[in-house]
C-alpha cells in the first residue's frame, strides 16, 4: 500500500506542477507555449490532461474501407451480440445488489457475483501498472470499433481525444452529423465498440490460454512452481531454505502443479495436524538428545532445551495396550528424522513392525513442512503455511534456460487476464443503459427502431428511451453505493 500512496503522491505532485506553470505561461502570454498547444492539441486542466489529434484520421479511413461485405457483416453481427448482452447486463447488475444485501445481513458468501475491480481494494496495488495499461488497451479498442463502423457507415470522423483523468486513461472519439443517420446504421456505430471489447476480451483469453504451447520450448509448465521472489528477511529463505529460481514439485505429500495447486497444498497443510514420521528404536536410542519435558502450551511440548535449533520434540505414538517401548518424547535433529523416515503416520499400527510413530510436538499453528525441490536438498520449514504463501512469490512458467527469466511470460499472462477481465467489464458497463454510457444512445436508438411504427409521435418514444436510461443508472448507482458498503 506505501507503493500505490507514493504512486498517487507523485501523481498529484506532477498534475498541479503541470497545471501551475500553464497557468504561469498563459498569464505571461508567452507566444511560443500558445502556439505549442494549438498545435499540438493539448490542455491541461485540474487533475485531468486532454490531447486530441487527427494524426490517425487517414489510417483509420483505410482500415474501415478495406473488405465492405466483411465489414458489414462483421459489425452487424456485434451489433445483435451487444443488444442481446444488454438484458444480460442489466440482470447481472440487480442480482449481484439484490445478493451483496442480502449476503450483508446474512454474513453469506460463496454466490457469483460482479465486483468493481479497484486496486488496493480487491486487487493488489502492486500491479497498478497493469490496470492502467490494461485500461487504455481496451479504451482504444473501443473507440476504434466505434471509428471503423463510422467510416463504414459514411460519417465523417473529426478526430480522437485522449484524455489523462488522474491516473486513468480514456480515449474518445468524434464524429460529425452522426444523428442524421438511420437508427440501423446507428446502432451498428454505438455497438462496434462493445464488441470489439468482445472481441478483444476473447482473443486475450485464448492467448493467456495457449502460452503455456507457445513458450514451451523455453519454459516448463505444469511440472511443479518455480521461486520468483522470496520476502527479505522470512525464514524460509535461511540457510538451507528457498532461493530464487528452485522448482518445487511437492509439499509433505502434497505434488505441485503450478500456482493452484501450491496454493491449494499450503492451505491443506495449513488445516491438517502434523504427520508423524516412521522410525527404528535404534536411531532413537542414538540420536535421542532430550531433556526434562515440559509443556510450552495445551498441545506442545519441549524436550529440547536449549540445543540445536534444528532439533524438534518428537512424542512416540504407541500402543494403547502395550507399554512404551521408548520414550514418550525425545529431541531428534528434524532433517535426520524426514531423510530416514519411510511413511507417513498418525497411529502406531501405521508403520511396518520394526519401525515407530514419532510425530513433532508443536502448536496448532505451527507445522513441520517438507518442499521438495528438484534441484537440491529438501527444504525442512518450521512455522505457519501462511509465512510461506506471503513470503514467497511463485509462477508456472518455469525457465529452462537461465537467460530467459520467466517474468516475461508471467507479464504477458497476467497481461492477457486483465485484459480478459477489463475488457469484458468495459463492454458490460457500457452496454447498460445509464447516461453519459453508450447504452444511452443504443436504447434510444433500439426504441426509435422498434416503436416508430407502433408510436408515431418521437416526443413518446424519446421519453420511453429517457425512462430505460434512468432506470438503468439508477441500477447502476444503487449498485455502486451497496458494492461500496458490503465490500468496505
Amino acid at each position: 500500500m506505501d507503493e500505490l500512496y507514493l504512486f498517487l503522491l507523485g501523481a498529484i505532485i506532477i498534475h498541479l506542477s503541470l497545471l501551475f506553470f500553464d497557468i504561469l505561461f498563459k498569464s505571461c502570454s508567452h507566444y511560443p507555449y500558445l502556439y505549442f498547444l494549438n498545435n499540438t492539441g493539448l490542455q491541461i486542466l485540474p487533475l485531468r490532461i486532454n490531447w486530441f489529434t487527427t494524426a490517425f484520421n487517414r489510417q483509420i479511413q483505410k482500415w474501415g474501407t478495406k473488405r465492405p461485405k466483411l465489414q458489414m457483416a462483421w459489425f452487424s453481427a456485434g451489433t445483435w451480440v451487444s443488444i442481446a448482452i444488454m438484458p444480460i447486463a442489466i440482470y447481472l447488475v440487480i442480482h449481484t445488489t439484490v445478493v451483496s444485501m442480502k449476503n450483508s445481513l446474512q454474513e453469506e458468501r460463496g454466490v457469483l457475483l460482479v465486483e468493481p475491480l479497484v486496486p488496493g481494494w480487491n486487487l493488489p496495488a502492486s500491479d497498478l501498472g497493469y490496470y492502467i495499461t490494461t485500461l487504455l488497451i481496451s479504451s482504444v479498442a473501443h473507440e476504434i470499433g466505434h471509428a471503423m463502423a463510422a467510416v463504414r457507415e459514411d460519417i465523417h470522423l473529426a478526430g480522437f481525444s485522449t484524455t489523462l483523468f488522474f491516473i486513468i486513461p480514456l480515449v474518445v472519439t468524434h464524429l460529425d452529423q452522426f444523428d442524421s443517420l438511420p437508427p440501423i446504421k446507428q446502432l451498428r456505430v454505438l455497438c462496434a465498440g462493445v464488441w470489439h471489447n468482445i472481441f478483444l476480451a476473447i482473443i486475450a483469453a485464448i492467448i493467456a490460454t495457449t502460452l503455456p504451447w507457445l513458450f514451451y520450448p523455453f519454459f516448463e509448465f505444469g511440472t511443479g512452481v518455480q521461486v520468483k521472489s522470496i520476502k527479505k528477511g522470512s525464514s524460509i529463505s535461511a540457510e538451507g531454505g528457498l532461493i530464487e529460481g528452485d522448482k518445487i514439485t511437492q509439499i509433505n505429500y502434497c505434488p505441485i502443479r503450478g500456482i493452484t495447486s501450491w496454493q491449494e497444498c499450503l492451505v491443506q497443510n495449513l488445516h491438517e495436524s502434523n504427520i508423524g514420521f516412521c522410525i527404528p528404536d535404534s536411531f532413537i536410542k542414538e540420536h535421542d538428545e532430550s531433556v526434562p519435558a515440559k509443556h510450552v502450551s495445551e498441545t506442545a511440548i519441549d524436550c529440547c532445551g536449549d540445543t540445536d535449533d534444528q532439533d524438534i520434540c518428537f512424542e512416540y505414538i504407541g500402543s494403547e495396550t502395550e507399554p512404551l517401548p521408548l520414550p514418550q518424547h525425545s529431541c531428534l535433529h528434524a532433517r535426520s528424522v524426514v531423510e530416514l523416515s519411510s511413511g507417513p503416520c498418525s497411529k502406531h499400527g501405521d508403520c511396518p513392525p520394526s519401525l515407530h510413530c514419532f510425530k513433532p510436538s508443536l502448536e496448532n499453528s505451527t507445522k513441520l513442512i517438507r518442499i521438495y525441490r528438484a534441484i537440491g536438498k529438501t527444504v525442512i520449514f518450521l512455522g505457519s503455511p501462511v509465512e510461506v504463501y506471503h513470503s514467497v512469490k511463485t509462477t508456472d512458467f518455469i525457465s529452462i534456460y537461465k537467460y530467459l527469466p520467466s517474468s516475461i511470460p508471467d507479464a504477458i499472462t497476467k497481461l492477457c487476464h486483465f485484459i480478459t477481465i477489463f475488457s469484458f467489464g468495459f463492454a458490460i458497463v457500457n452496454i447498460i443503459p445509464c447516461f453519459y454510457f453508450d447504452g444511452q444512445h443504443i436504447i434510444r436508438a433500439v426504441t426509435e427502431l422498434v416503436l416508430i411504427k407502433k408510436v408515431p409521435i418521437a416526443s413518446v418514444r424519446h421519453a420511453v428511451s429517457l425512462c430505460i436510461t434512468i432506470f438503468g443508472s439508477a441500477m447502476l448507482i444503487i449498485y455502486l453505493v451497496v458494492m461500496f458498503f458490503t465490500v468496505t
